[in-house]
């Protein structure tokens, strides 16, 4: 190693403005880093070696370097001059690796070696050199840093170590597990971003024997897994080796909740990845996440992983990448194909399907038809559409030919391929005009001989109504055709015969199933309305109502889907129906009840509560029944009442909407809720978009607001302990509280129109929140205080809020400060701040300032000084006397015709009054009563609880056990 002996000594003596002078460079410019590595790694030579008072040229130059770096390891995150330190440290640490490697290579051949064998055995490149004596020192270095109190400090050393952890060659045994450790120890740091650092250096230390489940591969899948930072799971997810035992984890983050990972996932993880090393399932459901992901950039980063990787892995040929797909059973293929053919038009455009295709189709054959179609269709591509269609006549042969395979075919593995040929040759001919009158005559004959297959698939059932439906002159062409099919259909009941009665029922059991089946179908394409002369009231007579009343099971249930379709067509049949599908919802199980209660929820949609309630009692008696679902343990039957219950809310089909929307707000926030996915989706989209579609339904709200948060945080008190808590009930309240903000909803119409008028009337809704919170912290539990004083300051009031509002809430604020209910700080603080923006938005100072006398002359203020003056005469009363007086207060009822009774009642409060002090009123906490939801049996057993559990809370009323227990 050539060594510059007659100016090493300058050399050294120059390393202190030397060595800053490089990183001094490098932190001016973006680029040329390598060009100060190299003056970095020439400098490290000339020192090699050399003496200076003590110190050999190598260690003066490591220590310097050290020096400099350690002024840039407690700079911020994203400082740019930093950034430009780190990687010239990252860079200097590569390019000693390489020289190392250049200068052992060249001496090898100077030795006489083969160029070939240079690198054959590695364990020669385990050279001790200045470089790797450099590099060694520096990890040892960094690795103390690991263990600093600034998170600044390991946030740089983590950094450095990742950046350079590639280019380390060589390293100690003990160095590696030493430096195992302590990354393994970093990814648990409490700071994301060295988590981050450190499972990117970490992920460069697997071995080939470790990839597939050593030490440090499970460290980072479970970080991939489980930790809540998306950053740092992207971070293992772009650098953790992929492997078979990697594979299945990696593929996970396509369900990943941040949508960066999952669009990381598709654009630079899996297109290096071959897909056939993928199987069936894993190829299924990566799609299936891909297509029907929400985000549309997640969606075209699958569509373009399909491509541009997995069609090149196909060598361009779309029927392989399709075989590699299971076409026949999967539900996502169809939305990958038309994904693809939307992306890359030129794909279906350069297709063609000669004749000797159509005869010997395959199912991915067929199914590659089918979508190229359905895109020209969708596009209105009529040339194309005519160019690759077959006509009728000969698309009738097709069928007729395949459905001949089938019928001859024994073989039970192969039946299922050509029924789905038989299903994309059905969707094929949906898509025909059929412009020539002998091949219509064809094909509808066809079709009537096709559905009385025996073993015919339902799918291809639906599929033939559609193509009668459009052979058909008009609807009654269509029902008569159809009703004719049943007929025929019914004509194959078995008859008495040797066979045994068991065979006989079965038989007779799918015919009856086969005819329901395609009075459904019949019945869904159907839009006039049923009359009395109607031919279908012959199959409701003769099929549908023996069904419903039929002992067997599945008949039942087809029956009640048939008979809930009739009701969509007829008014006065629905209404004499009612009560049979609600006694299909209280008695029936499983697909009955699930059936039962979507017609239920469809004929209440379609016809209003009003109109149906009274043939089961009062709508109360409707609502109530729809409420007993919402409680089901199973969760398809309570995602789907909340859905349906949800939709009448949206349409104005229930009466009274204001106790139905608490209890869906008590539902959607309720722990027992967290694991229902589809009900909390639903109703995640329901509350805003019902809340903003009007101000009448913002005003119901309004109305509930304060109602459903003293419910929630009865509910909700004990969730911080638990894991799957979900929303505590302070973001309960602030959720609730956004819906019911005018200004939003003003936002919203101004988007679609020119202008948006805020008026006082709509504040005045929107602040009645803040009195019916002030007037339940009185007869409330210390938890629920809690939660409505801090609701106060989330509420948007402003110079539009009516000023009686305004005073209404400043006595009550004052009886509350004077009273003294709140014994924690948080609470207290909470009213102060309350009470300030009040004095704001009355345009007052101080409290001196306000004038208490002249608003007791004021007509509006009547009902809040009769408040006040019911807790005092009411002290000892129980808090049922406090809801009534609530109510009655809430609905703003016009004061007495006699003026006497309310000036009296004022009289006396203010003989306790200044305009310093709050009105005098008794202190006593009293125990809050259970909500009046009689018409409600689980409701009552729900308030039960709440009321046991406030009543063990009040045993021990004093502040400081109150204090401790909120700690």
């Amino acid at each position: 190693m050539p060594v510059k002996k007659n100016t090493s000594p300058d050399v050294i003596a120059s390393l202190r403005s030397v060595v800053p002078g490089i990183f001094d460079a490098a932190q001016r410019s973006g680029t040329g880093h390598r060009k100060h590595a190299v003056a970095l790694y020439n400098l490290q030579l000339q020192c090699h070696d050399a003496d200076s008072e003590g110190l050999t040229g190598e260690d003066a130059f490591n220590k310097e370097f050290i020096r400099n770096l350690n002024k840039i390891l407690g700079i911020k995150k994203r400082e740019p001059s930093a950034e430009k330190v780190v990687k010239l440290v990252a860079t200097f640490v590569q390019v000693s690796y390489e020289k190392d490697v250049q200068t052992l290579a060249q001496s090898k051949v100077k030795a006489g070696a083969d160029a070939d064998d240079v690198f054959e055995d590695d364990e020669e490149l385990d050279v001790d050199t200045a470089s790797s004596r450099f590099v060694e020192l520096l990890i040892k270095y960094l690795l103390q840093g690991f263990q600093a109190k600034e998170k600044l400090t390991r946030l740089r050393c983590c950094q450095i170590v990742a950046m350079s952890v590639t280019s380390l060659g060589e390293i100690d045994e003990e160095l590696y597990f030493d430096l195992v450790k302590r990354l393994s120890e970093r990814i648990r740091d409490k700071e994301a971003g060295i988590r981050v650092h450190a499972a990117i250096a970490l992920s460069k230390l697997q071995s080939g024997e470790d990839s597939d489940g050593g030490e440090v591969t499970e460290a980072l899948l479970g970080l991939m897994q489980n930790d809540p930072s998306a950053e740092v799971r992207r971070a293992v997810l772009l650098n953790i080796a992929k492997s078979p035992g990697t594979l299945p984890y990696v593929l996970e983050r396509a369900r990943d909740v941040d949508a960066t990972n999952r669009k990381c996932l598709f654009l630079k993880v899996m297109p290096p990845i071959d897909y056939r090393l993928l199987s069936i399932e894993d190829r299924e459901r990566l799609l299936a996440a891909g297509v029907n992901d929400r985000d549309a950039n997640v969606k075209r980063a699958c569509v373009r992983m399909i491509g541009e990787s997995w069609l090149t892995f196909a060598n361009q040929n779309l029927l392989e990448l399709t075989s590699s797909l299971d076409v026949v059973d999967s539900p996502a293929a169809a939305r990958v194909m038309q994904a693809l053919f939307a992306a890359y038009p030129e794909i279906p455009e350069n297709l063609q399907f000669d004749a000797e295709l159509w005869e010997a189709l395959t199912p991915e054959m067929a199914f590659i038809i089918r979508s190229t179609l359905e895109f020209f269709s969708e596009r209105k591509d009529a040339d194309n559409v005519d160019k690759h269609l077959p006509e009728a006549m000969r698309l009738a042969r097709l069928l007729e030919t395949f459905g001949a395979k089938l019928e001859g075919e024994q073989d039970d593995e192969l039946r299922p391929d050509l029924e789905f040929v038989i299903h994309q040759l059905l969707l094929v001919a949906k898509m025909s005009d059929f412009p020539d009158e002998l091949g219509r005559r064809e094909m509808l004959t066809l079709m009537r001989k096709m559905v009385l297959v025996p073993e015919i698939p339902e799918n291809n059932i639906e599929a033939i109504a559609d193509i009668i439906r459009k052979l058909s002159i008009n609807e009654q062409d269509f029902i008569r055709i159809m009703i004719e099919v049943v007929s025929d259909v019914r004509e194959l009941a078995p008859t008495v015969t040797k066979a045994s009665p068991d065979d006989v029922r079965l038989e007779a059991l799918l015919v009856g199933i086969k005819s329901l089946i395609i009075i459904k179908y019949i019945l869904q394409r159907c839009f006039d309305p049923l009359s009395e002369g109607s031919s279908m009231y012959g199959l409701l007579t003769e099929c549908v109502v023996p069904a419903v009343q039929s002992s067997e099971t599945v008949l039942q249930e087809y029956g009640i889907e048939c008979l809930a379709l009739c009701c969509l067509l007829d008014k006065s049949l629905a209404v004499d129906n009612i009560i049979l599908f609600a006694q299909a919802v209280k008695q029936g199980s499983g697909e009955l009840h699930a059936k039962g209660l979507a017609a239920l929820l469809d004929i209440a949609f379609m016809y209003g509560i009003a109109d149906l309630a009274p043939s089961l009692g009062e709508p109360s008696d409707f609502v109530s029944l729809l409420y007993a679902e919402l409680e089901s343990e199973d969760e398809r039957i309570q995602a789907t009442a909340g859905e349906g219950i949800a939709k009448l809310l949206y349409a104005h089909r229930i009466p009274d909407p204001s106790d139905v929307l608490e209890e869906l707000l008590v539902l959607y926030y309720h722990p027992d809720t967290s694991g229902n996915d589809a009900l909390r989706q639903c109703l995640t989209y329901f509350f805003p978009a019902f809340s903003y579609m009007a101000h009448d339904n913002q005003a119901v709200m309004q109305q509930v607001a304060v109602r459903a948060v003293c419910r929630l945080a009865g509910v909700l008190k004990q969730q911080n302990s638990d894991a799957q808590s979900g929303a505590t009930h302070g973001q309960a309240a602030q959720q609730i509280v956004t819906w019911s903000d005018p200004r939003i909803l003003d936002a919203i119409a101004a988007m679609s129109s020119s202008s948006s008028v805020r008026s006082s009337v709509r504040m005045g809704t929107y602040s009645q929140i803040a009195v019916d919170a002030l007037k339940r912290i009185f007869s409330e539990s210390p938890p629920t205080r809690k939660v409505l004083v801090q609701m106060l300051n989330k509420l948007a009031l402003d110079e539009n809020t009516p000023h009686t509002q305004l005073q209404q809430m400043f006595v009550l604020v004052r009886t509350l400060a004077q009273q003294g209910l709140f014994s924690d700080m948080i609470s207290r603080n909470a009213l102060a701040k309350f009470e300030a923006l009040l004095l704001k938005l009355l345009e007052v100072e101080s409290v001196d300032d306000v004038n208490l006398e002249s608003w007791l002359e004021e007509p509006e203020m009547v009902p809040i000084f009769e408040f006040i003056s019911s807790l005092d005469e009411d002290d000892g009363a129980t808090s049922s006397a406090s809801d009534d007086n609530e109510d009655a207060e809430h609905s703003q009822s016009p004061p007495e015709s006699d003026q006497e009774a309310p000036e009296r009642s004022s009289r006396n409060v203010l003989t306790g009054l200044n305009v310093s002090s709050a009105i005098p009123i008794a202190t006593k906490t009293r125990t809050r009563s259970p909500l009046k939801r009689g018409r409600e049996q689980h409701i009552e057993e729900l308030n039960r609880e709440i009321d046991e559990l406030l009543d063990t809370d009040d045993e021990d009323d004093d502040p400081e056990s109150y204090l401790s227990a909120e700690d």
